[in-house]
C-alpha cells in the first residue's frame, strides 16, 4: 500500500483573487483602440522583466480601467511584471493579431488578444487568469482550419494532496475571441475524508488533416482512499484500483455554437470513456455522479475483480445509496489566513 502522509491544508484562490477595484474587467470581451506605435513597441519588446514601461502605458491606454495590481505603488521597476507576447496569424487576415500575458502578479496575469481591425488597433478581449505554480504560456496549434487554435494552461485548484489544472481553448471568428472549449489537465486528491481518490492526466492531439477536432488521451485511476481503521487521514491505496483505465476521447468543431462539442463513442463500449464520466475528472466527492457514470465499470469490477477490489465496492455502493455520499472523515474549517483556508477531520461528538 502506497500512503501519502498530508498537512491539513487546502489554499483557496477564490478569496485571494477577488476583484480588488471598481474599475476591473467585468466583461472578457472589449474593444478598445491602441495606438499602432504601442503595437510596434510590442513587436521589438526585449523580454526583460525588470522593463515595466510598455505595461504602464498600456495601463494608460485602457483608463480608467486597470490591471488590478497592488495599488498605487504596483508600478515599481523592482517589481517587474508579466509580458509576454506572441505575433501569430489567428484568422487568415493579412495582418498578424497580438496575444499576450500581462500583468502585475506572478500568479493573476491578463490574457489578452490585439487585432487590426479596417486598418486601427483594438484590444478585443481581455481574461484575468491564475497559474500559481508555473508562468503561463500560449500555444497555437496548426488545426486544419482558417481559424487556428490558441490555448494555455491554467490552475483551477491546489492545495496539500489536491491539485487541480485544465487547458482553455479559443479561435478569433469574425473579430471576436471564442473561449470553444475546456478541459481537465491532470487532477488528483489523496485523502479529504473521501471513500474514492482519483488521479487523472490528459495528453493532447490536433487534427492536421480534413477534419477540426481536438483528441484527448486521458489516463485515469479511481482508488480507495483511507478506508481502514491503522489508516492516517490523509492516506491514500493507489495501489488498489477501483476504476483504472486510458482512452481516447474527441471534440469536433460546431460551427453553430462555435464550441467544440463531444463526440460519442460509435461502439459504446463499456470501457468507452463518456461526457459523463469525464464529468467526474475533478470532481471531487461527487460520488452519486461516478455510481451513475461509471456503472458499468463498477458491475464489471464487482463480477470479474480482486476480493480486495469487490469488498471496497460492495462498502462504497452501500454508502452511497444510504447517505448519497461516501466519507471516511468529515472536515471542517480549522482557520484561515488571507486567501489560505486550513481544514482538518471534524471532532466527533
Amino acid at each position: 500500500m502506497r500512503r501519502f502522509f498530508l498537512f491539513f491544508m487546502l489554499l483557496s484562490y477564490c478569496a485571494a483573487y477577488a476583484q480588488k477595484g471598481n474599475e476591473s474587467f467585468m466583461d472578457n470581451h472589449v474593444r478598445i483602440k491602441i495606438p499602432a506605435e504601442w503595437i510596434e513597441k510590442v513587436r521589438h519588446y526585449k523580454y526583460n522583466r525588470q522593463d515595466t514601461s510598455l505595461l504602464v502605458e498600456f495601463e494608460r491606454l485602457i483608463a480608467p480601467k486597470t490591471l488590478d495590481g497592488d495599488g498605487p505603488d504596483h508600478n515599481s521597476a523592482e517589481e517587474g511584471c508579466v509580458f509576454d507576447p506572441m505575433f501569430a496569424n489567428l484568422d487568415g487576415a493579412a495582418v498578424d493579431e497580438l496575444i499576450c500575458f500581462l500583468g502585475w502578479d506572478d500568479t493573476a496575469p491578463y490574457f489578452t488578444v490585439f487585432k487590426k481591425i479596417s486598418g486601427a488597433w483594438y484590444l478585443v478581449y481581455l481574461e484575468e487568469i491564475h497559474t500559481f505554480y508555473d508562468k503561463p504560456f500560449i500555444s497555437v496549434a496548426g488545426n486544419f482550419s482558417t481559424n487556428k487554435i490558441f490555448y494555455f494552461r491554467h490552475v483551477d485548484d491546489h492545495g496539500s494532496g489536491v491539485y487541480t489544472d485544465s487547458y482553455s481553448f479559443y479561435r478569433l471568428i469574425n473579430n471576436r475571441v471564442y473561449n470553444c472549449l475546456n478541459i481537465v489537465n491532470e487532477a488528483h486528491i489523496y485523502g479529504w475524508g473521501l471513500f474514492i481518490n482519483q488521479e487523472i492526466k490528459a495528453r493532447l492531439d490536433f487534427s492536421g488533416g480534413d477534419d477540426d477536432y481536438i483528441a484527448v488521451d486521458y489516463d485515469y485511476n479511481f482508488f480507495a482512499g483511507a478506508i481502514d481503521k491503522e489508516d492516517c487521514s490523509w492516506c491514500a491505496h493507489t495501489d488498489i484500483p477501483l476504476i483504472k483505465g486510458d482512452d481516447r476521447v474527441y471534440f469536433e468543431w460546431d460551427k453553430g455554437t462555435k464550441t467544440y462539442r463531444f463526440q460519442k463513442p460509435v461502439d459504446n463500449n463499456m470501457s468507452d470513456l463518456t461526457a459523463r464520466k469525464i464529468a467526474c475528472f475533478g470532481d471531487f466527492g461527487n460520488d452519486t455522479l461516478f455510481v451513475r457514470a461509471f456503472r458499468s465499470d463498477i458491475n464489471e469490477t464487482l463480477k470479474s475483480g480482486t476480493l480486495q477490489q469487490k469488498k471496497i465496492l460492495r462498502r462504497y455502493l452501500t454508502m452511497v445509496k444510504q447517505d448519497k455520499k461516501a466519507r471516511t472523515e468529515e472536515l471542517e474549517e480549522k482557520s484561515s489566513a488571507g486567501g489560505a483556508k486550513f481544514y482538518g477531520p471534524k471532532k466527533k461528538q
